[in-house]
């Protein structure tokens, strides 16, 4: 199957940075979009692996480990997440296989 027909989806990619205040003072962290293209989404494919419940703290929520696999780009890191419609996917681990696409292991946790 070729790339394009595997990048059916458009994420956001986002990093943790510091806000700032109207006086451009630093403010509290919040999570910022990387605009990688015009509308700041790339396309992407998503493909669950694994789930598994955590019971913590008396709440129980569940984990699945997902690959998205994206168009290599400069820039990827395992600091980062991805937000694809009301999921958020903490990326874990970059790895770029051929040159041509980018694998991002991640935790979607479900509560």
């Amino acid at each position: 199957m070729s790339l394009a027909a595997l990048l059916d989806k458009r994420i956001t990619l986002q990093v943790l940075g510091l806000e700032q205040d109207e006086a451009g003072q630093p403010g509290a962290e919040g999570w910022k979009n990387v605009v990688i293209e015009g509308d700041g989404k790339v396309w992407a494919g998503i493909r669950d692996l694994s789930g598994r419940e955590l019971i913590a703290a008396g709440a129980e929520e569940s984990v699945v480990q997902t690959i998205i696999t994206i168009r290599h780009r400069a820039g990827i890191a395992a600091t980062m997440r991805a937000l694809h419609g009301a999921h958020i996917y903490n990326i874990e681990a970059v790895l770029g296989q051929d040159g041509r696409r980018l694998q991002l292991m991640c935790s979607k946790v479900l509560a």
